[in-house]
């Protein structure tokens, strides 16, 4: 699944800077897809612990090296919150950034919110890590669209799939998510550019970037920029 993407995934993987974090990397085969030289420091939340010795290899002959940092947990807060306090980059005091004030430059989403568990409260979760001017990437595939440019056949077959075990047999994968939704809802964005790819099939994607609303300028430094 990682050698073919929807749509300009692999594009907008390949402008991700700064600080980021990339949600369920697996053996991180899309490690390819980022540039080492534009990103300070990577995070990967992988919760599975298997694929982490896979994980380590593919980040080293990327050439991450030492700017890689595998964290075991998941993308839910009661998970990644403990995680990213392990690791140093979040701390409620002293070194480390805050929750509040945002942490990482950029997110990345690809085929993995569609397992996460209350994706509502895990999706708020992550905009709250994300500093304010950020962005968030996305690969997720999603239930059809069929009121608007999706099939409504599409979408009776994702609830045929569902009742005959889909989440079950997948790992916990669920074809039904509004995920776009969940996404809009989570906070403020200054961006929001969501695109369906493949809208009348029965696994339909929404591909594409967000930006985090940037902070009000304090009234004080907005007068002494005009003077």
């Amino acid at each position: 699944m990682s050698a073919e993407m929807p749509g300009p995934t692999f594009e907008l993987l390949s402008r991700c800077q700064g600080v980021v974090l990339d949600i369920g990397p697996g053996s991180g085969e899309m490690l390819s897809r980022f540039n080492p030289d534009t990103i300070t420091a990577l995070y990967g939340a992988e919760p599975a612990v298997d694929l982490h010795p896979g994980l380590i290899r593919n980040a080293m002959k990327r050439g991450f090296k030492d700017k890689f940092h595998p964290m075991l947990c998941g993308a839910e807060p009661e998970s990644l919150i403990p995680a990213l306090h392990k690791s140093g980059i979040l701390q409620i005091s002293g070194k480390g950034g805050s929750a509040e004030d945002g942490i990482f430059d950029e997110i990345c989403c690809t085929r993995v919110l569609c397992g996460v568990p209350h994706p509502e409260q895990t999706i708020k979760g992550l905009y709250s890590l994300l500093k304010p001017g950020g962005r968030m990437v996305v690969c997720e595939h999603v239930a059809n669209p069929w009121r608007t440019e999706g099939m409504m056949l599409a979408r009776l077959m994702q609830v045929v799939y569902t009742l005959l075990g889909w989440p079950f047999f997948m790992g916990g994968c669920e074809l039904q998510r509004h995920t776009s939704e969940f996404l809009r809802d989570a906070g403020e964005w200054d961006q929001f550019e969501l695109s369906y790819y493949g809208p009348k099939d029965v696994i339909p994607f929404v591909v594409g970037e967000m930006i985090k609303k940037h902070a009000p300028m304090d009234k004080s430094y907005a007068a002494a920029a005009k003077e």
